[in-house]
């Protein structure tokens, strides 16, 4: 079949969940993935709150991590420090995020979105948008025999991540000024895990992530200055990433013993804005819609969210052939994600003025109402949110 109500390109965590949620409204969904599954991506491997609720909301779960039959690891909260202060800031009660594996839970996901209906081609890269005058009517993709397919739909879904191929194709991103880069490895024997995502700052941009991942195994992300990391990228990369977290006294003794397990990732830059658009047939969801640097940990919530406020108005478009929904679902996306993206914008300033970030977390530590608001904020920790999604009527 080559034609579609909807092509999903990337089946990472809003792309199979829009795929999910379309595919159980009765949308005919094709998800495509350059990649076979499961597949390691670069990634802090922490779900917050938030997106664990998302989970249970677009899975049907009540409780998500329940669900998993794969590790991991209950997040309760989030510990920053720069040596000389620090602040935790703990989620709600009766909340909590989860540290685990990003490959298992991309598979798990695409296999719910399978199980609602959507047809799933791993091993098959999108590599451009078919155009009808100035709409977006499918695509051309690469079987994983590596012939040429052209697979045609109403609207195509761009949710294939930093380095989108439907916004480049669309023309709609661009680097922005943030310049980083991050080295990603799963590490054993790391001591004094203690169910939060912890982050580490030095003055000169560096910054060390952790996170319990299940099964005793930790997360751990270094980020780096791109001009810094390009100096690196040809260095033995598991001796860089430890040296490097060795080298803050916190951690020292912590990694004396770690090794690490696999190989080491890497992703960057961390700043790829969009272009305001309106693009008849063409939808971005998660960081193909937008990417800034995800410090906070908010990245899979934020795809996930998206995906839920999507759903309903690609159904509606679909049905009335009225592209007004979507422009809705662009200003709501915008609108939810606002707070949010201003924090993590102060946070990574700050972070980059040892005096003032000391101060700040002198400040923000000091204060239960201020930390946990900061945990409600980071943690995306969900009050009432009901995704109501209309069922796709046979034409």
């Amino acid at each position: 079949m080559n034609r579609y109500d909807v092509i999903v390109v990337g089946a990472g965590p809003s792309g199979s969940a829009s795929a999910r949620l379309l595919a159980a409204s009765g949308v005919r969904v094709l998800l495509l993935d350059a990649e076979a599954f499961p597949r390691r991506k670069p990634c802090g491997e922490s779900l917050n709150p938030g997106a664990v609720a998302a989970l249970g909301r677009i899975t049907g779960y009540a409780h998500a991590r329940e669900a998993f039959d794969f590790p991991s690891s209950p997040i309760q909260g989030w510990r920053v420090s720069n040596g000389s202060a620090s602040l935790e800031a703990v989620f709600p009660e009766g909340q909590y995020g989860a540290g685990c594996r990003r490959e298992q839970v991309d598979h798990w996901l695409a296999e719910q979105a399978g199980r609602a209906g959507a047809a799933f081609e791993q091993r098959t890269k999108a590599e451009r948008l078919i155009w009808e005058g100035d709409r977006v009517a499918g695509v051309i993709a690469r079987s994983p025999a590596g012939k040429p397919m052209t697979i045609r739909a109403s609207l195509v879904i761009g949710s294939d991540g930093l380095r989108s191929v439907v916004a480049r194709s669309a023309k709609v991103n661009r680097y922005g000024s943030l310049r980083k880069a991050a080295f990603t490895a799963r590490l054993n024997g790391v001591l004094g895990l203690n169910g939060k995502v912890e982050l580490f700052t030095a003055g000169d941009g560096k910054v060390i992530g952790l996170a319990p991942i299940g099964g005793g195994q930790a997360n751990m992300t270094v980020v780096l200055g791109s001009a810094e990391a390009a100096s690196l990228a040809d260095k033995d990369r598991s001796g860089l990433v430890l040296r490097e977290a060795r080298a803050v006294p916190e951690l020292a003794e912590r990694l004396r013993d770690a090794e690490i397990e696999g190989g080491v990732l890497t992703c960057g830059p961390f700043d790829r804005p969009v272009i305001p658009h309106d693009i008849a047939g063409m939808v971005l969801l998660g960081d193909a819609a937008g990417y800034y640097d995800p410090l906070t940990g908010q990245g899979i919530y934020r795809a996930l969210r998206s995906a839920e406020l999507a759903a309903p108005a690609i159904v509606q478009t679909l049905q009335t052939r009225d592209p007004e929904p979507l422009r809705q679902y662009r200003m709501a996306r915008q609108t939810e994600f606002a707070t949010g993206t201003r924090v993590q914008h102060i946070i990574e300033r700050l972070s980059r003025h040892p005096l003032l970030w000391r101060s700040a977390l002198r400040v923000i530590g000091a204060s239960s109402l201020m930390t946990n608001k900061l945990a409600e904020i980071i943690g995306d920790c969900p009050k009432e949110t009901n995704t109501c999604i209309p069922v796709m009527k046979s034409p």
